[in-house]
């Protein structure tokens, strides 16, 4: 108390009335401090008086003491609460006015106070433009300022901005002309303070940009540019870059019109974009999201070609090989395709196939058709969890905007990271912003900020697109569809698969066939399967969402040939049968979607305008040529009746049993049936007896729907179908398997059916020969050496099966099984005889 009564004796000599001043701080931040700050609160008035009186003392360290305890005292808001409104901006007058001081201590102090004072915010705003005007006298003197001085007048301003926003946006203009060119300052805590006024007051100064712009271009112009250049050569990269983007906001709209100037301004971006060290080039990318904004002011102007080449630059041509400078670089053109918004679409070429080509990049040779997703020549984030150097012609006219950037393709290296971004990005594409509910439903973690507008509205668009998004999906599968949850897999395949439908529905004739996009999609999925990069069980799945998403139409239309065009009556179902067979026989078969896919297609050809008879003959080929990879003969059995059961009652319907023409004949689709397991299943001796039985009667529904077809041909001869059967059975057994007791039990059934359907008119003394079709010399010599007619090779089955069950009677014990064999060959020769009256048969 003390203390602050010396203030007042008037009779106190000069050197004792200064020392309160520097005193007073130290022990208000001392260990007394809120005795001494209660103090001052009772004295108040008279210390107020006291400091006021000194501020402004002609003397000026009585002045810079004054100042500095002053600023003690204002910055506590209990003191200056406690000060009337009438105090307080007459404190605030004479420190503007001290601002003006001849003496750099003074004025640097009283900028000090003007900083840290705690006054209320409409108090401040009274004084904002006296204080302006103060600050403008004192950097408009011409003479050079000490760094202090800029450093405390720049903290004014930031303390203006926190504390009287409003009528610093009145007066913005006026303080942006002091603070833009600070924040080139050679003293690196000057241009650091600058640019937090800037980056703090940037809100106010936008509300006057048109004029605000104005100013900066021209300060850049002349002075800031080449002073910013000078910054990052002495290594201030980061906090060039960092300024930069608060200048493209300043400037606006201004950076719309083509010139010099935005191209000296986009020599800055250069500088980092060129430099070598990571972390520079990953600011370089951040501040160009900026200019991204800047352009979105305009969507026209982002949307024009020559701008949007110019913001593609730096993306599409700059090679990244860290994981870190990959994510940030995709967050940036992520954030690119956001701000098209609506727009996207019509730039789909120029943004998005380069996108995919920088992100989903795996080795061309495991694409399909030996193509990557790389369509065109030329024109970074998490994933989810579970540059070259060198400089090429500027491209454009003189006042195009332009970057002297390596014109190769900009990808990234191989990152499984941004591999796997690249596979959600395909989902965002393909759903569009229905992938967040997709999300949301399968509780999955989203990197990429959701699209706003569909990208794929149309069966037109998709077409036009088919290539590059079939593709991508193939690559980003094979190289990191292992590592992404099964569900996305699946959405994004099942999403395409809804797409190709939608083009083969459309029938534009415009527009690129739907047969050429399935055709994409089916080899595609070929590709897929080969690779091996799914688990069997998963690739199944997305064979599944493949037959049920295509039309049945489709599937089993000739019109969509897939595979190879040679093949008669070639159809999508027939190539995805032949996929099936071919690549999931070992572990597959075993999957219950195995057999549901393989019912699917058949039932879709069956039922389509195919002949069934060819589709039936070139799947049994097809089964046939597997069978013997397949251990559990019970699976071949499923897939033989698979095909079988709807033939057999196809055939019911149609009578239709000839594959030939008018002049010949073509049974070997019925032939294949029959053939299959009696070569591949007849012999296994753990077969199911249920399932044997099962078999037999599929067997004997199916030729005897044959026997009485067959007769029905024009150009085949009575029996003829029996005589090739058993000519063909005859052809493909070895005699080891006649040693067999349970396959002689099984063909001495098919016997028995064959037998039962014969013909036996012809052999019969009454019976009149039908002239079906010409007869050829080579017909009536084949008669002659063939007295049995076409009874020739049942015949020697017959005898076989006779010597052969002999030979089983001495080597096997009696047998019901034996006994059985031997009653059922006894019934056919009886049969036989019994129903021939011709002697030269007989004879025979």
């Amino acid at each position: 108390a003390g203390k602050v009564e010396l203030w007042q004796r008037p009779g106190a000599e000069g050197q004792r009335r200064r020392e309160p001043c520097p005193d007073l701080p130290s022990r208000m931040t001392g260990e007394e401090g809120k005795e001494v700050i209660t103090e001052i609160e009772k004295k108040l008035p008279r210390l107020y008086k006291v400091l006021k009186t000194h501020i402004s003392s002609q003397n000026s360290e009585l002045s810079s003491a004054a100042l500095q305890a002053l600023g003690f005292c204002l910055y506590n808001p209990k003191i200056t609460s406690e000060l009337s409104e009438a105090n307080a901006l007459e404190l605030l007058s004479k420190l503007s006015d001290t601002i003006k001081s001849s003496d750099k201590n003074v004025r640097t102090r009283a900028l000090w106070v003007i900083s840290k004072q705690t006054f209320p915010s409409e108090v401040v705003g009274k004084m904002v433009s006296s204080i302006i005007d103060s600050l403008e006298i004192l950097f408009n003197k011409g003479e050079t300022h000490s760094a202090v001085v800029d450093f405390e007048a720049l903290n004014v301003i930031i303390r203006l901005i926190e504390q009287a926003p409003i009528q610093m946006g009145e007066e913005a203009v006026r303080w942006a002309k002091l603070v833009i060119p600070l924040v080139v300052h050679s003293a690196q805590k000057v241009h650091l303070r600058g640019a937090t006024a800037l980056e703090m007051g940037m809100p106010l100064l936008l509300q006057k940009q048109q004029e605000i712009a104005s100013i900066t271009e021209q300060l850049m112009t002349t002075k800031l540019i080449s002073e910013l250049q000078k910054l990052f050569m002495s290594k201030n990269e980061t906090y060039v870059l960092k300024l930069w983007p608060l200048f493209v906001k300043l400037l606006g709209r201004t950076l719309h019109r083509s010139g010099s100037f935005i191209n000296s301004l986009l020599q800055l971006e250069e500088l980092g974009f060129r430099s070598g060290a990571p972390m520079i080039k990953k600011i370089a990318f951040i501040a160009w999201k900026s200019l991204i904004d800047n352009f979105a002011l305009n969507p026209d102007i982002l949307c024009s070609a020559k701008r949007l080449k110019l913001l593609m630059q730096p993306l599409s041509s700059i090679h990244v090989r860290t994981e870190t400078l990959a994510l940030t670089k995709l967050e940036v053109w992520w954030y690119l395709l956001m701000r098209l918004g609506p727009h996207l679409p019509a730039n789909f070429e120029q943004v998005c196939v380069p996108l995919i080509q920088s992100t989903i990049s795996i080795d061309s040779n495991a694409s399909p058709q030996g193509n990557s997703c790389h369509v065109a020549t030329s024109p970074g984030l998490n994933p989810m969890t579970p540059v070259h150097k060198g400089v090429s012609s500027p491209y454009g006219a003189p006042g195009t905007p332009r970057m002297n950037l390596s014109s190769n393709l900009g990808g990234m290296a191989t990152i499984p990271s941004i591999q796997l971004l690249g596979l959600e990005m395909l989902l965002h594409f393909l759903l569009g912003p229905e992938v967040l509910s997709f999300a949301k439903q399968n509780k999955l973690v989203l990197s990429l900020e959701p699209l706003e507008h569909p990208l794929i509205s149309s069966p037109s668009f998709f077409s036009k697109h088919a290539n590059t998004l079939i593709t991508a999906v193939h690559d980003s599968f094979v190289a990191v569809g292992k590592d992404a949850p099964d569900v996305v897999v699946s959405a994004i395949w099942k999403e395409l698969i809804s797409l190709v439908k939608s083009v083969t529905e459309s029938g534009n004739k415009k527009e690129k066939p739907g047969s050429e996009v399935l055709t994409l999609l089916l080899k595609s999925l070929e590709s897929i399967i080969k690779s091996e990069v799914f688990p069997v069980s998963k690739t199944l799945v997305l064979m599944e969402i493949t037959i049920k998403g295509l039309p049945q139409k489709v599937l089993g239309s000739p019109a969509y040939q897939v595979a190879n065009m040679d093949i008669l009556n070639g159809t999508p179902a027939l190539f995805l049968i032949q996929l099936i067979f071919n690549n999931f026989l070992e572990c597959g078969v075993s999957d219950e979607r195995f057999f549901l896919s393989l019912e699917s297609l058949v039932g879709c050809v069956l039922s389509g305008p195919t002949s069934p008879l060819a589709f039936s003959d070139s799947v049994l080929n097809v089964i046939n040529q597997n069978a013997k990879q397949l251990e559990n003969k019970e699976h071949l059995w499923k897939m033989w009746s698979v095909i079988v059961t709807p033939l057999t009652e196809l055939i019911n319907q149609t009578n239709e049993v000839n594959q030939g023409d008018a002049l010949e004949h073509n049974f070997s689709a019925i032939y294949g049936a029959l053939t299959l397991p009696v070569n591949h299943i007849f012999s296994e001796q753990r077969f199911p007896v249920a399932t044997m039985k099962t078999l037999l009667r599929t067997w004997s529904e199916l030729y005897r729907a044959f026997a009485r077809c067959a007769a029905l041909v024009a150009t085949a001869e009575e029996n003829l179908c029996c005589e090739e059967l058993s000519s063909k059975i005859m052809s493909s057994l070895e005699d080891e398997g006649f040693s067999n007791l349970l396959f002689m039990d099984r063909i001495i059934h098919t016997i028995t059916v064959m037998v039962d359907c014969i013909d036996f008119s012809p052999y019969n003394i009454k019976y009149q020969l039908k002239v079906k079709s010409p007869q050829r010399p080579s017909d009536w010599s084949k008669k002659k050496n063939e007295p049995l007619g076409k009874l020739t090779s049942l015949f020697k089955l017959i005898v076989k099966v006779i010597y052969s069950f002999h030979t089983l009677s001495f080597k096997e014990a009696h047998s019901d099984t034996l006994f059985t064999i031997g009653n059922s060959i006894t019934s056919i020769i009886s049969s036989v005889l019994g129903h021939i009256s011709l002697p030269s048969m007989i004879r025979k």
